[in-house]
């Protein structure tokens, strides 16, 4: 696969997961990342990257995969409750900058769409478990399946098509953390 392909991947993975970094889950992901440093250029720079109009460079994802990983770093390990949700929201969008930088090699032993699937499939869990219906069983797993069938047909032009996938996955980031929010803090999903 060629760079500006991942690039693109990496653009429509930001603009599916990170409306759940900022989505306030969790109050000990926001103490913490509400007092970094640089917290606010981080979202700043994720809804660029999500908007169908904005370009993006290897040397951008590059600087935005030292920031989530600085991120990441707060935590010292995987957190618990809550808080996983938006750790593995960043984690996902690293892992996609990771492929565009060439971090990551293409035959890595779990391709991206697997770690996309197993995050959807947790959400889709939590869910279950909290008895919120968003219409179809494993609403979620569905979708990264679908998506990363779309991703196949990208071009690494910035056409239509992109565009389109952009759009839909701006759509799936805020269903991602409506669907969270309902199911973690007891309201109706969006």
């Amino acid at each position: 696969m060629d760079q500006p392909v991942r690039i693109q991947r990496a653009r429509v993975a930001v603009a599916r997961f990170a409306p759940v970094i900022g989505s306030g889950l969790s109050p000990e992901w926001d103490a913490v990342v509400a007092g970094r440093p640089g917290a606010e250029a981080l979202h700043r720079e994720l809804a660029r990257l999500a908007d169908p109009q904005a370009t993006a460079r290897v040397a951008e994802l590059e600087r935005l995969l030292k920031a989530l990983g600085d991120l990441l770093d707060l935590f010292g390990e995987e957190p618990m409750g809550h808080a996983y949700y938006p750790y593995k929201a960043a984690e996902l969008i690293e892992l996609y900058c990771r492929s565009a930088t060439g971090d990551l090699p293409d035959d890595a032993p779990v391709p991206l769409t697997e770690w996309a699937e197993r995050y959807a499939g947790h959400v889709d869990r939590q869910l279950a478990e909290s008895g919120v219906d968003l219409g179809r069983p494993q609403y979620f797993t569905a979708l990264e399946a679908g998506t990363a069938s779309e991703e196949r047909a990208l071009s690494g032009h910035d056409d239509a098509y992109f565009r389109e996938l952009l759009g839909n996955a701006r759509v799936a980031g805020a269903r991602y953390a409506g669907a969270l929010a309902a199911a973690l803090g007891g309201r109706a999903a969006e």
